[in-house]
């Protein structure tokens, strides 16, 4: 039995945490992988954004290297050259409502069809202020989506409060919350 790949619509993945180890050791090497196999459309950007200081080259050498040490033997060096092309790095403090917002937004497809994920790899603290930044900045009325890594809080308390954070923000249609490694496969599959 072989499995099919399914190609998707165009979309714009930010990564919020993009230089930490979540984003380097799964989420990099699994969509090089799903661009590898023809998954991911031509005109799809994948921005990773964090506070640290970082230009586009420098965060294409950063995901080359997380990539080739999580298969090092399944580096396409030509497939790699057309993929670097559609990655991207923001310098950002993603819990700022006054972050530079605007060069995320420059850099992101505004097409009313396309989709942008917002993938949460950072702590579960930053949940619920990264969101209403994303919704102050007028990412939640887009066609958004938003994913929560867990654990989501350390407690029953603090689960409830992100989710009612986040939910006050995104509605539950927009909201994905995954465990990377119950959901190994999903997130090698994005």
């Amino acid at each position: 039995m072989t499995s099919k790949i399914i190609p998707v619509e165009p979309f714009d993945y930010v990564i919020f945490g993009g230089t930490g180890d979540l984003a380097q050791r799964k989420l990099l090497p699994a969509l090089y992988h799903r661009w590898k196999d023809g998954q991911i459309p031509e005109s799809s950007k994948i921005i990773g954004a964090s506070r640290s200081e970082m230009s586009d080259e420098a965060f294409r050498a950063f995901a080359f290297e997380a990539c080739e040490e999580a298969t090092p033997d399944d580096i396409d060096k030509a497939e790699w050259e057309v993929f670097e092309k559609h990655l991207f790095y923001l310098t950002m403090d993603a819990t700022d409502k006054e972050a530079d917002w605007q060069a995320l937004d420059r850099l992101i497809d505004k097409s009313a069809d396309q989709v942008c994920i917002f993938y949460l790899a950072v702590t579960p603290k930053i949940y619920v202020p990264i969101a209403k930044a994303l919704g102050a900045a007028g990412f939640a009325e887009r066609n958004t989506r938003v994913v929560l890594e867990k654990p989501i809080g350390t407690d029953l308390e603090s689960a409830k409060a992100i989710n009612e954070g986040v939910g006050a923000i995104f509605p539950e249609t927009r909201i994905y919350r995954i465990d990377h490694y119950l959901g190994k496969e999903t997130v090698q599959n994005l």
